[in-house]
């Protein structure tokens, strides 16, 4: 009889969050127990009844450190060591190197660096809606100067869907991702190669 208690206490406090138990308590837990995140996605933004569709890659983890690849029709690299932001224009060579600072974890990069205090201290889960295996959770700023004004994540059988969010230029901007991987990602492939030729630009 003891052993059966003990087994469903154990059950009860170390249950697993997944898609089918997700809810507004708990969706920001369940994003910071993923550490690493990748995937391909493609990007559209719309402004002024104009759509812009971008392709790239993406790779981050709780740390901080994050890669972005944008590909056509762009041709830029944008990465962070945790501490240093480098924006890397391959046509125009050059590399612009900042400090990362604390608003940096309110842009939608920061849904994916940003560890489980912060994400908790950025934002509001206003919402969550599960509907069968699609669930959509909504996520608002606590403050009023971020970047990010509303954002929707949507995951299909725990795997991340799409992405879409609302700026403070009110862009609607919509990330659709492919090649999901939750799996562990070396450090090493967070770091930037520079091309010979590149002027470095340090602000």
């Amino acid at each position: 009889m003891k052993k059966l208690f003990f087994l469903c206490f154990a059950l009860l406090f170390f249950n697993p969050i997944n898609a089918g138990n997700i809810n507004e308590s708990n969706f920001l837990e369940f994003l910071s127990e993923k550490n690493y995140f990748s995937a391909a996605f493609i990007q559209t933004t719309f402004k002024d009844n104009k759509e812009r569709k971008i392709q790239g890659e993406i790779k981050a983890n709780r740390r901080g450190m994050f890669k972005v690849i944008y590909k056509e029709p762009l041709n830029e690299i944008i990465s962070s060591n945790g501490y240093q932001l480098y924006r890397l224009d391959l046509e125009i060579e050059q590399l612009d190197i900042t400090e990362i600072d604390a608003t940096f974890s309110e842009s939608p990069i920061g849904i994916f660096s940003s560890n489980k205090q912060e994400l908790e201290d950025i934002f509001t889960v206003k919402e969550c809606l599960n509907d069968q295996e699609v669930v959509t959770c909504v996520l608002e700023p606590k403050s009023d100067e971020s970047f990010l004004k509303r954002a929707s994540i949507e995951l299909i059988e725990d795997e991340l869907s799409s992405l879409i969010y609302i700026d403070s230029f009110e862009q609607k901007v919509t990330l659709d991702f492919t090649l999901v991987s939750w799996d562990t990602i070396s450090d090493k492939e967070f770091i930037l190669e520079i091309p010979e030729g590149i002027d470095v630009v340090n602000h």
